[in-house]
């Protein structure tokens, strides 16, 4: 656990972060993705006319926490990078359950993909990048196309996946408190009890010095990832932790570690389909 003076800093840090945020990028705030209040959308656009590739970015918070505000930074990194991205908002444990998160979020990319064009974004270019406990959703949502095909689509729709810190298997969770919202829930809800099918272009990044969703988790993913029919890349980073891997999207962060140019290398190549 963090101590309260290491949590005032990364506080601080965030605010930093979020408060330049909209510089340099064009930001539309809160537009509607379903029908709820809950259900409500930030796009971060690149200058330029497009079409440009798509990121829906899924925040993460343990499942219980956080919300597209925490990760502004995060969606202007991005676009400043030449991505147009959403961050869709989306409920949370107790007052919604596992599979209320991710039909919130199947019906967040369902909505992208229809309406890319609208916000001069490539709808055959749209690739989900999730960290933590978002990452497990961008994950179920790749790998369980029932999900998809709930919302209107499919991940054949997607032109790829990236996990950052992903918890794939309850087993790869150190915090009694996020492996409690796993309690009497279906195993089905696990990415890694679905690698064995077909599956987007999938990238899965983590570091080695992350205590909360331990690197093995990642691997062992991969691991089964390479015996189904999809490509993947996985890769570590030396000394990043958890929360360090989020960070590591913007500057200053961005210049000790490889993470946003690996990632977006990775969307730059991927095109829906292949």
């Amino acid at each position: 656990m963090l101590s309260l003076v290491s949590e005032t800093a990364v506080s601080l840090t965030l605010l930093i972060l979020n408060l330049l945020a909209p510089l340099e990028v064009q930001v539309d705030k809160g537009r509607a993705y379903a029908a709820g209040e809950s259900h409500q959308a930030d796009i971060y656009r690149p200058s330029g006319p497009g079409p440009h590739p798509v990121v829906v970015f899924l925040y993460g918070g343990g499942w219980r926490s956080g919300s597209k505000e925490d990760v502004a930074y995060v969606g202007a990194a991005f676009a400043r990078r030449g991505f147009v991205t959403v961050i869709p908002e989306y409920r949370h444990v107790p007052a919604a359950s596992l599979p209320d998160i991710l039909n919130d979020n199947a019906a967040a990319v369902a909505w992208t993909l229809a309406h890319a064009a609208e916000f001069a974004g490539d709808p055959h270019r749209v690739v989900i990048v999730g960290h933590s406990s978002g990452a497990w959703a961008a994950a179920m949502l790749g790998l369980d196309a029932a999900w998809l095909e709930r919302a209107g689509t499919s991940p054949e729709a997607l032109a790829g996946i990236v996990g950052l810190s992903g918890p794939y298997a309850v087993a790869a969770l150190t915090d009694p408190q996020d492996r409690q919202v796993f309690a009497g829930s279906d195993q089905a809800l696990q990415p890694i009890k679905h690698a064995a099918g077909p599956h987007p272009a999938m990238l899965l990044l983590t570091g080695a010095a992350d205590r909360d969703v331990k690197p093995s988790g990642t691997v062992a993913l991969a691991e089964k990832l390479q015996r189904s029919a999809g490509t993947q890349q996985v890769r570590i980073y030396p000394g990043l932790g958890h929360g360090d891997m989020v960070e590591a999207l913007s500057v200053p962060f961005s210049l000790h570690a490889s993470v946003a140019k690996d990632i977006c290398r990775f969307a730059d190549a991927a095109r829906a389909g292949h």
